[in-house]
């Protein structure tokens, strides 16, 4: 199933008063279903059979003592600078490892300048800035995996 059609119908649902899409395309199987304004995507691939090993539980942790508090500044982001990930995937800074990422910290970008690629099922897919602005932090680290709507960039 092509990334671009399945964002597309997240899109579409989360829009609407649909509150569930169930397609299947061969094995695969898309489900999106909206619940108090969340949209949820499911994709699968019934794998055959596979005896699980047997594991033991391991025993609960010690609670660790409470962490002091972020300071507000830092809790305080400003939602509309955040540029969020359109799909679940791995994030890459550059076209290759070897190549340059595609921006740095405070460079200048305009809307639809590529930031960055995300791999999801083995397409690379670009991603491109939804507003002109100066990039302030990058919130990913270069390989790293990235979900739905996470924030991937802050603009000034």
């Amino acid at each position: 199933m092509d990334i671009h059609k399945i964002a597309k119908l997240i899109e579409i649902v989360s829009k609407s008063d649909v509150s569930e899409i169930n397609l299947k395309q061969g094995e695969e199987e898309l489900k999106i279903t909206r619940e108090k304004a969340v949209v949820q995507a499911v994709s699968t691939v019934i794998p055959a059979p596979v005896a699980a090993p047997v594991v033991a539980a391991a025993p609960a942790p010690v609670a660790a003592p409470a962490a002091p508090a972020a300071p507000a500044a830092e809790a305080a982001v400003d939602a509309s600078k955040l540029m969020k990930s359109p799909m679940v995937g791995t994030f890459y800074r550059s076209a290759s490892p070897t190549a340059s990422p595609f921006v740095e910290v405070g460079a200048s970008v305009k809307e639809g300048d590529t930031l960055c690629i995300i791999e999801a099922m083995k397409m690379m897919n670009q991603i491109q800035a939804d507003r002109a602005g100066v990039i302030k932090k990058i919130l990913v680290e270069n390989g790293s995996a990235v979900e739905f709507d996470q924030p991937l960039f802050e603009f000034e």
